[in-house]
């Protein structure tokens, strides 16, 4: 549920390249999540068209306490410029019929700055991701014993910038997703949990 590519300029997975290691990594989905664009994926459209593999495109938005996974909606810097109040963005997500999920909330970032226990002030948070390929495991098991204490649900993510990363987290639901708003739907009322490899 979180995946990277060269697309974002921060990934060296190419687009027509994810299929094959997601496959090769036992997924039977993915979500692309690209920073601040959702418009900057669609490509990942087509080629999931083409190959009959679940490509959902959400994006990573970059929120003043930290980042949000966006899914559901087409969201672009028009709609939410970066650095505003990740409340708000989560609040103007659920209004549009989208879920945002705060990402990796205990992983400092490179200035050693992190969203941490303000996570916990927040309302309307649906899930949170519990399981990050790229974060300590102490730093997600401190997300997962946060998103318990908020009787929140929890996801899973590789966070992959890069081909060998991906399938490191992920989210197990209890059926196959293949669309967007399969995906919301799941994430509101089924029951799912992250795992990590």
């Amino acid at each position: 549920m979180h995946i990277h590519s060269i697309l974002g300029h921060d990934s060296i997975i190419a687009p027509d390249e994810l299929v094959f290691f997601a496959q090769k990594a036992g997924m039977d989905a993915v979500c692309i999540t690209e920073h601040h664009s959702f418009e900057i994926s669609a490509p990942f459209d087509l080629i999931s068209q083409k190959s009959g593999f679940p490509i959902i495109r959400g994006m990573e938005y970059k929120a003043q306490e930290g980042h949000l996974l966006v899914f559901g909606i087409n969201m672009g810097r028009a709609d939410m410029p970066p650095q505003m109040p990740m409340q708000h963005v989560i609040d103007w997500v659920a209004d549009k019929g989208g879920i945002g999920i705060p990402a990796h909330p205990y992983q400092p970032d490179m200035f050693g700055k992190m969203l941490g226990d303000r996570l916990l002030s927040f309302e309307n948070v649906v899930a949170v991701e519990a399981a990050n390929g790229s974060a300590s495991m102490i730093e997600n098991k401190t997300a997962e014993k946060a998103a318990d204490l908020m009787g929140w649900r929890k996801t899973g993510g590789s966070d992959a910038h890069g081909p060998e990363s991906i399938g490191k987290a992920y989210t197990v639901f209890p059926h196959r997703i293949t669309t967007p708003s399969q995906l919301v739907q799941a994430l509101k009322t089924t029951d799912y949990y992250p795992e990590t490899v």
